[in-house]
Formats: C-alpha cells, sequence, structure tokens
C-alpha cells in the first residue's frame, strides 16, 4: 500500500505563511508512507525551489489568470493520472477550485482542501456558491482554526461536522540555540536598544501602520526605541512614507523578505502582531517559540494562540495608542515580560508543533482512505 503519491495543488510559491507551512509539512511527511508532490498553478517562486531542495517535485502551471480555465483542470487531471495520485489536497480559494474539479473528475479516492483565513467583507458570492458545490466531492475541509471553521460554516453552507480544524504547526528545532547579540551585531543594532519587532507581509491585513504609530509615540519618551519589520508586500511604498512623514526613519529598520526568522525574533525584545484579520498567525507561534514577550490584536483566531492572559497582552485592533502603552508596560517591568515568553514559549512548543501537525493530517488521510476500501 505504501507509499502513497500525495499531490499538494497551491496558486502560487512566494515567501509567505501558507507557502512556508506546506513546505515545512513536506518535510516532514513519513516518506515510508508518502510520496508527495507539488503542483503550482503560477511559477515556482523562492518556496517552490527551497521544496525542490529538498528532493521534492514541484510541477508549474503557469496560467493563473482571473478569469475561469478549464485547461488547468486537465492539467491537473493529466497530472494526476500519470503519478497514480491516490490523495489531493488543495489549498486556498483558486487551488481548491481547479483542484478539486479535477482529483474528483479522476476519482482520486481521498480529497481535502484546505482554508487558511477568515474570510473578509468582500468575499464574492459566487465563490461561496462554488465552495458549497466543490464541498460534495470532497472528503474534508481543514481549517487552521476554530475561527477560520466557523467562517466556512457560515457563508460556504458547510455542517461543522464536514469541516475540521488542524491548527498550524512550526519547527520548533529551529528555536534552540539562537544568539540574539550576534544578529543585533550583524544588523548594527546596539546592545542598548529596545528592540520592537513584527513579521508578516506588509499589506493591510498585517497592520503595520498600527505599530508604526505606536513606536512613533514612544520616540521621545524611549530614545532608543527600534522596531524592526521584517517582510515585504504591496504596502511597502506607503509604509515607508508614512515612516517618514513621522520622522521615525532612524527608529525603524524594514528588513524585507527573510527565511531568517527565529534568528531575527532572538534579537529582538518584544514582539507584537498588530494584524487586522487572521486565520489564525503562524508568526505569533513563531515568536512564541523565540520566547519573546507577546503584545497582538484582541481578534477570534488569536485568542485561540494567546488563551490566557499569562501568555501575552491582547490589545484592540487598530488600536495604536493600546500597543504603545502595552510596550512601555513591558520594557519597565522586564520580569513580567521574561515571564511571559517563558509561557509562550512552553505553550508554542507542546501544542504547535509541526510533528503534531502532520500527524494529525496522516491519520486524517488514512482515515479518509480505510473507509474507501
Amino acid at each position: 500500500m505504501y507509499p502513497i503519491n500525495i499531490l499538494h495543488v497551491i496558486a502560487k510559491l512566494p515567501v509567505g505563511g501558507v507557502e512556508n507551512q506546506l513546505s515545512m509539512i513536506l518535510r516532514k511527511y513519513d516518506k515510508k508512507k508518502f510520496c508527495p508532490f507539488v503542483c503550482s498553478l503560477s511559477d515556482k517562486g523562492e518556496i517552490g525551489k527551497e521544496i525542490e531542495d529538498y528532493g521534492i517535485e514541484v510541477i508549474t502551471l503557469n496560467k493563473l489568470k482571473h478569469r475561469f480555465d478549464w485547461s488547468i483542470v486537465k492539467d491537473i487531471y493529466k497530472l494526476i493520472k500519470t503519478k497514480n495520485v491516490k490523495i489531493v489536497r488543495t489549498h486556498q480559494y483558486h487551488a481548491n477550485l481547479y483542484g478539486r474539479l479535477a482529483a474528483w473528475l479522476a476519482k482520486v479516492p481521498c480529497i481535502v482542501a484546505s482554508v487558511h483565513n477568515v474570510y473578509t467583507i468582500d468575499r464574492k458570492y459566487h465563490r461561496r456558491l462554488i465552495n458549497n458545490f466543490l464541498a460534495r466531492c470532497t472528503d474534508t475541509v481543514v481549517a487552521v482554526s476554530e475561527t477560520v471553521k466557523k467562517d466556512v460554516s457560515t457563508y460556504d453552507g458547510l455542517s461543522e461536522d464536514r469541516v475540521r480544524v488542524i491548527y498550524n504547526g512550526i519547527d520548533t528545532d529551529r528555536f534552540f540555540n539562537l544568539n540574539g547579540s550576534l544578529i543585533r551585531s550583524k544588523l548594527g543594532i546596539s546592545s542598548e536598544a529596545h528592540v520592537i519587532g513584527t513579521v508578516g507581509r506588509l499589506t493591510l491585513q498585517k497592520g503595520q501602520k498600527y505599530l508604526i504609530d505606536a513606536v512613533s509615540a514612544l520616540k521621545e519618551k524611549i530614545p532608543q526605541i527600534l522596531l524592526l519589520i521584517v517582510g515585504d508586500g504591496p504596502m511597502r511604498g506607503e509604509l515607508e512614507n508614512h515612516i517618514r512623514a513621522l520622522g521615525v526613519d532612524k527608529n525603524t529598520i524594514l528588513l524585507g523578505t527573510r527565511r531568517d526568522i527565529p534568528q531575527l525574533l532572538s534579537a529582538m525584545d518584544i514582539f507584537v502582531l498588530p494584524s487586522i484579520w487572521e486565520g489564525l498567525g503562524t508568526a505569533l507561534i513563531e515568536a512564541m517559540a523565540a520566547g519573546k514577550a507577546i503584545i497582538a490584536s484582541d481578534i477570534p483566531p488569536v485568542r485561540e494562540i494567546i488563551n490566557t492572559e499569562k501568555i501575552g497582552i491582547l490589545v484592540p485592533a487598530r488600536n495604536s495608542s493600546a500597543i504603545a502603552s502595552s510596550i512601555e508596560f513591558l520594557l519597565v517591568n522586564k520580569t513580567f515580560a521574561a515571564t511571559l515568553g517563558n509561557n509562550a514559549q512552553e505553550r508554542a512548543f507542546s501544542d504547535f508543533n509541526i510533528t503534531t501537525t502532520v500527524d494529525k493530517y496522516t491519520n486524517l488521510y488514512e482515515d479518509i482512505l480505510s473507509n474507501k476500501v
């Protein structure tokens, strides 16, 4: 029976939370059980190249467009047949659409669709109808949080028993033996600086503007404050202009896309997640694994991670003054901040380990396949 060929279908493979999670899962599969492949509807991207470096084949279609393209379904169908695929797992809307159609037509015995984010206000009605229809040929829809599950059930009209929650995981091995002082030295950061950091794509969703505003409010009172923003995206230019307008150029470093996240986290005193909405918040879990004192937006999926005040401080979303006062509090109360960091690390290691995540997917696949025999 083993190994079973499993195909992951995804829209694209740039550096991002969903893509990073896929890369980790692929590496952690039991190769005696599964032989994984990846199909990108667009190009290979940086994460696609990384996946290939681990010896996993990445097939690119370079076809993703705004309009429906039936040839994508045919290409995935041919791939499924050629590779004798028995499990298809799809990620996000476009891959869920094309991948599930192809898998259904190819009579793949195990079809799993993944939803990685909450449904925003502008969620298109036709997408909900399509998701509801495609659920009929899907064995299980996986949501990355209870909040996402609630949205899938509410907007796509799926009964709760059709949706399973499997939390994203992190590779805890990457968070041992970190040297924050060394990273600070490489970045030219003074040992006396109070480093506040965040990680995420530069988009409206991630709310970096409110963190910049908070640092601006603190710069006179705390001259040594320094903000590290890790990530890139469409709002980079706008955020750069905002930084200049507030006069916090010397207090801010935009690091762009980086692959050494654990090392960068180790250089921070406090991690802030100012997101307006999230599916789960993997960057937050990574910061917890690094033992950082956490300040995060008080939104439903974050409350699933920071489920007690002993782990981190929650503040209203879009509230820069609440972020500022919390930063000041933690910088003054260093013992309390250290306790938060230790508690957060313990929860991240015990409850969000990538090995546990992969085990849950493995059990899901095996349960589905056992019922098809």
